[in-house]
């Protein structure tokens, strides 16, 4: 029973480390890296769908640690989907509609696209690290 109690402080002080971390993220001024940076580390997991009204997802590039959580946000003004074609993973957001998706497969890259948008050019590359 206490290794079960000591498990859950353990998720809790990740998580409280991780708003910690994007609070800190969201207070800086003016970084060169853009939120959901191809670094993995640093950046937060986080993917923009349609920033300034464009049919882009921002970063259009991202590298995650499998087992990682994606949120991913739409600041458009139109619904988008999340897709990785093939994998399982297929959501829609609706404009202001945020989604968090676990990162579930293997180390490998991985393109993503809007559905909606596809032919538009919404489209994306996610590398998952092991």
């Amino acid at each position: 029973m206490d290794r079960i109690r000591f498990i859950g402080r353990g998720k809790v002080l990740v998580g409280l480390v991780f708003m910690v971390a994007l609070a800190g993220a969201g207070c800086s001024s003016n970084s060169s890296t853009p939120s959901g940076s191809p670094q993995g580390g640093g950046g937060s997991n986080t993917i923009e769908q349609g920033p300034g009204g464009q049919l882009v997802f921002s970063p259009a590039t991202i590298s995650v640690k499998a087992g990682a959580t994606l949120t991913i946000k739409n600041v458009g003004s139109v619904a988008h989907t999340f897709t990785v074609t093939g994998q399982g993973i297929d959501i829609t957001n609706d404009t202001g509609q945020t989604h968090q998706v676990t990162i579930s497969l293997p180390a490998g890259t991985y393109p993503f696209v809007c559905r909606f948008h596809e032919s538009s050019g919404m489209k994306g590359t996610l590398t998952v690290t092991g």
